[in-house]
């Protein structure tokens, strides 16, 4: 009987037809791939048409070189762009694991509103190199200095935002690039170091032209007017205004002399923050950072900062701290006709604090807070397709915010991806050389009345959500890698956290596993893993290895292909893969050892609970809810009650499990669950799921995550051996 005939017979229907759309037949599988990358490419071709506003922005991937290590980005250009125009521009940054493909959206929302938009990948992460020198920006400030190469930006008018650890990354930026010198004083200064003027204190607060006109000659003063413009345009050509979101860091004040006497001065810049009411990173809550004592000296108020409101701070010289005065609520003035707003983004002095509802991860994965950086530059830059003074401009509503319907198609594009590797290994699967990786699919073990299945599930369940809760409440600290096995397992902390939680899954996995195997093995005489194919001949592990390869390159080059034509990538919130550089498959292979044992074992335990009495399609269901179902439990349990809480009594806390290193999981474990069972009926074994599984994961990690520890040059030894 050919393999053909095998597959029909196997594919059969009681009423004798055939199924012609399934992955068990290499017929079907060859018309589950067409499809399938047909939905890729659509998905994707669609996905670009929102990330490019339907034609009216160029999107261009690029690279730059600085101190010896290139960096990449996506620039967003508007195709409005006229010879001569200057636009207003934003560079948006990501915080740390992650790179610049995660903000994204936050650059086409800036550049569906006529922006020019830079969204960079820091020093180190995705494809960008690692800095061989300490740069408390990790490359966002060299990046502003490419920016302002453009010839069609307007350099007086730049804004920075960035999240997390990119929060961090343009607060630094703003400290290197923004005077802590208002124009007054520096030219008090000038009066003081050039003409030897001397002044009270009083009088270093006073209009530094009217002191001069009165003290100077008529020589002096064209002099001192020269001075001025140089000096205003250094002012005017620096950053001027900065969003710090999810963090509460930046605008440090520092002291200073002017005229002689030391006074403090904050940057010299507008800035906004935004931390989300349930942001369970290191700055702690919206609410909480409203009453903070750094931030009301920020703010220059003694009282609790109003959300959403215009501040302007004033400088002083004195003791006595002045406070600030409120200019408006941002929902009910506007710099197009609020004179004062105009005046305070012009001096530079204009604060406000955004607390979105929402958490941490989803500053950048939220209409709510997208919505806010959006109306933050729209009104500090005064441009919104348009200039906002301009009674012709018809700005677009920051409430209209569509980047979440490109993410949508971006994970249709992955799990059609993923799907198609189980497609095309059918069809692998029919040819000689993979002949013998064809094996007997068992019988199904277990039943809806297995008392042992459940037990275990339930078991399973429980186990993952205590891991979940381990891994939660310990974080960073999990990051316990010694110096050699950091420079072995280099990429940043949030990779750890996954390694640790996939450890004690699969140890656990283990024990469950060999509690079913000897339950069977006793009770009903059933070797689980001879059943399962697990032990088999080593030349056909080899082939299942190759096989894998084979899949994992062909994976590669359909993101190549979607990222050449659309500038898409695999993606969806945290999880997602991207290219990579020649160091990182080497990054692969080192990940796949300690990851490998954790597919295999979660292989078993999914595959084993196979039933006679239940459709694969339910049992396959039944198999991706169970294996994150305590997962999700822990997500309800931990983010329902803070929200329950806030919407009774008013007031936000931090979740007590806070998964900001954990959502990609939410995802991942019921698709690899999926793609496990779907190799595993292909091929009657766990291993080429295993080996799948395990090199998707690798390429995750080590593509859209970041690697800071260490500098590698771009020789050999470092792109090709990870030296």
């Amino acid at each position: 009987m050919s393999d053909k005939t095998q597959d029909v017979k196997q594919d059969a229907q009681p009423n004798g037809k055939v199924h012609k759309w399934t992955f068990n037949t290499e017929e079907g599988c060859k018309r589950l791939l067409a499809v399938l990358l047909v939905i890729i490419t659509l998905s994707s071709f669609f996905a670009y048409m929102l990330s490019c506003n339907w034609g009216k922005v160029k999107v261009n991937e690029i690279s730059f070189d600085s101190k010896g290590s290139v960096m990449k980005a996506t620039l967003y250009t508007p195709r409005i762009v006229k010879p001569g125009e200057k636009l207003p521009a934003v560079l948006v940054t990501h915080g740390i694991s992650c790179t610049n493909d995660s903000v994204n959206g936050i650059a086409e929302e800036l550049a569906r509103r006529g922006f020019v938009a830079l969204s960079v990948s820091a020093y180190g992460a995705g494809t960008s190199e690692t800095s061989n020198g300490p740069d408390p920006t990790g490359g966002i400030y060299d990046a502003l200095k490419y920016m302002r190469t453009l010839q069609y930006i307007d350099p007086t008018r730049i804004g920075l935002v960035g999240h997390s650890q990119g929060s961090q990354r343009v607060a630094a930026t703003v400290d290197m690039d923004c005077s802590l010198y208002t124009l007054n004083d520096m030219m008090i200064n000038v009066l003081y170091n050039t003409f030897g003027q001397k002044f009270t204190l009083e009088e270093i607060s006073q209009d530094a032209d009217a002191l001069a006109k009165a003290r100077l000659t008529k020589d002096q003063l064209a002099y001192y007017n020269a001075l001025k413009v140089q000096n205003k345009q250094k002012i005017d050509n620096s950053v001027y205004s900065v969003l710090v979101l999810g963090g509460n860091w930046g605008l440090t004040e520092k002291q200073v002399t002017v005229g002689g006497y030391k006074v403090n001065r904050f940057p010299n810049c507008n800035a906004c923050w935004s931390v989300a009411l349930f942001n369970e990173g290191r700055a702690g809550t919206g609410q909480k950072n409203l009453a903070d004592p750094s931030m009301l000296q920020r703010f220059e108020t003694t009282g609790k900062i109003q959300t959403g409101t215009w501040y302007q701070v004033k400088q002083y010289n004195g003791k006595d701290r002045p406070a600030s005065s409120t200019l408006g609520t941002v929902s009910n003035i506007s710099v197009a006709t609020d004179t004062a707003l105009q005046q305070a983004f012009k001096d530079r002095s204009t604060r406000v604090f955004f607390t979105p509802e929402n958490t941490h991860a989803r500053d950048y994965f939220s209409t709510g807070a997208a919505s806010n950086v959006v109306k933050y530059f729209e009104q500090s830059l005064s441009y919104n397709r348009g200039e906002l003074t301009n009674s012709a401009t018809v700005p677009l509503d920051s409430s209209n915010i569509i980047f979440l319907f490109r993410e949508c198609l971006n994970l249709i594009a992955l799990v059609s991806m993923c799907l198609a590797l189980v497609a095309l290994a059918g069809v692998l699967m029919k040819q000689k050389f993979f002949a013998e990786c064809n094996m007997k699919l068992c019988e199904p073990i277990a039943s809806k009345k297995s008392g042992m299945f459940w037990l275990l599930s339930a078991g399973y369940a429980l186990v993952t959500f205590l891991t979940v809760r381990f891994v939660t409440q310990n974080g960073p600290s999990l990051g316990f890698k010694s110096q050699w096995v950091n420079k072995f397992l280099s990429m940043d902390f949030t990779a750890d956290i996954h390694l640790v939680y996939m450890w004690i899954i699969a140890a656990f996995s283990l024990i469950l596993v060999a509690i079913y195997c000897v339950y069977n093995y006793k009770v009903k005489k059933i070797n689980v893993l001879r059943e399962l194919n697990f032990i088999t001949k080593p030349s056909r592990v080899f082939k299942y290895l190759l096989m894998a390869a084979i899949l994992f390159v062909s994976a590669y080059f359909s993101l190549l292909a979607i990222k050449f034509f659309f500038h898409q990538d695999y993606r969806f919130w945290d999880t997602g893969v991207q290219e990579m550089l020649p160091q990182n498959f080497v990054q692969c292979l080192r990940y796949a050892i300690p990851i490998l044992p954790t597919f295999l074992i979660g292989g078993l335990f999914v595959n084993s609970g196979r039933m006679k009495d239940m459709g694969d399609g339910k049992n396959t269901a039944l198999q991706m809810v169970l294996s994150c179902l305590g997962m999700y439990v822990a997500c309800l349990i931990s983010y329902g009650a803070v929200y329950i809480h806030y919407w009774q009594t008013g007031v936000a806390s931090m979740p007590s499990m806070a998964f900001v290193s954990l959502w990609a999981m939410m995802i991942n474990v019921p698709l690899f669950a999926l793609l496990g069972r779907k190799f595993y009926n292909r091929t009657g074994s766990v291993w080429l799921g295993a080996f799948v599984n395990t090199a998707i994961v690798c390429w995750m990690i080590c593509s859209a995550q970041s690697s800071s520890a260490f500098y590698l040059l771009g020789d050999f030894a470092s792109k090709w051996l990870g030296l």
